[in-house]
């Protein structure tokens, strides 16, 4: 009866300009997370840190009001820095106020979305009542992986008609989850663009954006002042700073500032016919070995080879806008002695996951390439599960360290580290 009249008594909503004496802590929402993670130097094999951000409102926070604590049932990923921590919401029962108590005395701070607060271990809030009589202390805490998984297993959430009968999608990121999408349509992570977007091509040759992916009907056109359209005839990936297509002409095409207006020729170190011209996959990465860069990793199909994909790579930096005869793209041609080189097939999809890049396609097997493209191996942890069907398979990974695939029969599978 007394949790009947807590759950009561927190959700009523009385008129401003009174006081009282009653409060509690309601609703608590995590900010901007840093997470550092280790990634080995392809040129020195040297250990390096890795810096990237998480959604911090992605990791739901539970209220405890009898036990008077708060706290993550899910914890944050490994690497995630919890001495710089930011709450981006705090909401309190009848506009009582939130302090929180130093770590090693009994001084109280109030507590602003814009401060960054340690907890590395267990902190005290307390929560003032609006007439400053009464308080109530919670213990939050948050708790993030300490160790990272060294097995790998995948588990089946669902089959579903609507997942069912595609030849031509795939999975891409978006805002720390998956969607499927139409082949040319593709994810962009660009902060000065308003964050996790997808773009496409449309109908009628124009660039279109949408921040709303859970209803497809908010996209958005992009025109330059003459109104012109874009030289492009296919969207086929992109990274913080660029983004790629193949043009009209056969050319593999950039835009430097992911607007999607202003198209390039991509400067190349061996002939465009070795470029791919079907089953198109690409995925990108931090490339640890210099500062605010991506590795870009393109594969598919050829002219140039029957049997095996043929491989591109580039580093893209991000930190300023290139001109169009920096970042070349580097071809990746497949030694005689190479005895595990990526096959050639109908389809493919590509994904960076736990310092590995990932590729799956119409063969429905699970290639593992640990040298950034150069050799791909089956067998390994990441192998499909034996109960998969169907005919080709999408991968994608969210940034809740979650590998996500999904098979033309409409199966949905999660694949994690434990």
């Amino acid at each position: 009866m007394s949790t009947v009249m807590l759950v009561s008594c927190l959700s009523d909503n009385d008129s401003s300009g009174v006081y009282y004496s009653d409060t509690a802590i309601t609703a608590v929402t995590l900010g901007t997370l840093n997470r550092y993670t280790g990634a080995i130097s392809s040129s020195t094999g040297n250990d390096t840190i890795v810096k990237t951000t998480l959604t911090g409102s992605n990791y739901k926070l539970t209220i405890d009001q009898l036990g008077r604590k708060i706290f993550n049932r899910d914890s944050l990923p490994l690497g995630t820095d919890l001495k710089h921590v930011t709450i981006s919401t705090l909401s309190t029962k009848n506009s009582g106020v939130v302090f929180i108590k130093s770590l090693i005395s009994d001084t109280l701070f109030y507590i602003s979305t814009t401060d960054s607060l340690d907890f590395s271990e267990p902190r005290t809030l307390r929560v003032v009542s609006s007439d400053g009589l009464e308080h109530r202390d919670y213990t939050m805490i948050i708790s993030a992986s300490t160790t990272r998984g060294t097995t790998f297993g995948w588990q089946l959430v669902r089959k579903a008609d609507e997942l069912a009968g595609w030849t031509d999608k795939k999975l891409v990121p978006l805002k720390d989850s998956v969607v499927l999408v139409d082949q040319g349509t593709i994810s962009v992570d660009n902060p000065y663009l308003g964050g996790s977007s997808l773009v496409r091509l449309g109908s009628d040759g124009y660039i279109e954006w949408t921040h709303t992916p859970e209803t497809y009907d908010l996209w958005v056109k992009m025109l330059d002042a003459e109104g012109n359209r874009p030289p492009i005839k296919q969207l086929i990936g992109a990274t913080r700073n660029e983004m790629f297509a193949i043009g009209t002409d056969g050319r593999l095409k950039v835009c430097y500032d992911c607007s999607g207006l202003s198209w390039h020729d991509e400067s190349l170190d061996e002939s465009e016919t070795l470029l791919p011209t079907s089953a198109i996959a690409m995925t990108n990465w931090k490339y640890a070995p210099a500062d605010s860069t991506d590795y870009v990793l393109l594969a598919g199909n050829s002219s140039a080879d029957d049997v095996k994909a043929t491989l591109w790579r580039k580093l893209s930096r991000y930190h300023a806008l290139l001109s169009p005869t920096e970042g070349t793209w580097v071809y990746m041609p497949v030694d005689g002695n190479n005895r595990f080189a990526l096959p050639r097939q109908e389809y493919l999809s590509m994904v960076y996951y736990n310092n590995n890049v990932l590729a799956v396609g119409s063969n429905m097997i699970l290639y593992q390439s640990r040298d950034q493209g150069i050799t791909w191996k089956s067998g390994s942890i990441y192998a499909l599960p034996s109960q998969i069907e169907g005919t080709r398979a999408t991968i994608a990974a969210d940034s809740r360290d979650r590998l996500w695939l999904v098979t033309d029969t409409g199966q949905l599978w999660m694949g994690k580290l434990r």
